[in-house]
């Protein structure tokens, strides 16, 4: 056994440099422990949990968060399988996760839906870690819980949609306005294209309007309708026919001369519609019949 003589003399014979070097070594030591300490510190208290499994799929660390996760400590997952740690309907994934990792060299991340508790959502991520010389030491986990911000979310999209059909009611009301003349006639001006939407629209307003105000004449204007073709007209008659079955007529206004010419060509039995050339006309007739 060397003494401390042979170990000077294998130091160049000075004690002093031994002694420094050691304390450098000490200094060192105190630096990788504080380290350790910190990111230890900073593991077991952040809000997601975190493990790593070796190539093998063996724990090799996992913070309190994940242990709880699962009902374990963290000492008792160390050196353990999935399926020693995990609930059965969750080992093949999770295994299954680290294989797709390894083979596609990529971080893979899915949703887990009422996998870890009933309601709850969470975001499982895995990744490779890699050490010196780019060697495969295992893989990495971190499950974040977002049920609060997925059913946020959910919350937002729900209201998001509530708000879009509330502003396509006030469109539709805004495009179809059912306007009162007297307490026996209303007059809807339509401006604009109809299609089939448009065409439902313009029934279920006039058929619910003439519910409410117990109208005896319907007045619709058509000057601002810019093509009438069948479609046009075969809403127009639908229209005339409901209205007719809740016991009021319907007066078609605003009919231009080339409007006449289209309805005559496209040989459509208009005889359950009163017509008249403008909408003043046509209000003016409505009350005189009123």
């Amino acid at each position: 056994m060397p003494n401390h003589t042979d170990t000077s003399m294998l130091l160049g014979g000075n004690p002093e440099m031994l002694q420094r070097r050691i304390r450098r070594l000490e200094e060192r030591i105190a630096q990788l422990q504080a380290h350790q300490s910190l990111l230890t510190a900073l593991l077991n208290n952040l809000p997601t949990a975190v493990s790593v499994k070796d190539p093998d799929g063996v724990y090799r660390f996992c913070n309190p968060q994940f242990a709880q996760l699962f009902g374990q400590t963290s000492e008792h997952v160390t050196g353990k399988s999935d399926a020693e740690v995990l609930p059965p309907q969750l080992a093949p994934t999770f295994r299954e996760l680290d294989y797709q990792v390894i083979a596609e060299d990529r971080a893979v991340e899915r949703e887990l839906n009422d996998a870890l508790r009933a309601g709850s959502s969470h975001l499982h991520q895995t990744f490779l870690i890699y050490g010196e010389d780019e060697i495969i030491l295992g893989t990495g986990t971190i499950i974040t819980e977002v049920t609060a911000s997925k059913r946020a979310e959910q919350e937002r999209a729900a209201m998001q949609q509530q708000v879009i059909e509330a502003q396509q009611a006030a469109l539709r009301e805004l495009s179809t306005p059912l306007i009162p003349i007297t307490d026996d006639v209303v007059a809807m001006p339509l401006i604009g294209s109809i299609d089939s939407n448009r065409a439902q629209q313009v029934l279920e307003t006039l058929l619910a309007g003439v519910a409410e105000t117990r109208a005896t004449t319907v007045i619709l204007d058509i000057t601002g309708v810019p093509v009438v073709d069948t479609q046009v007209a075969s809403a127009l008659l639908r229209a005339a026919q409901a209205v007719k079955l809740l016991g009021a007529t319907v007066m078609l206004t605003g009919i231009r001369p080339e409007v006449a010419q289209t309805l005559v060509g496209l040989g459509l039995d208009m005889s359950a519609i009163t017509t008249r050339s403008t909408l003043q006309s046509g209000i003016a007739a409505a009350i005189r019949r009123s």
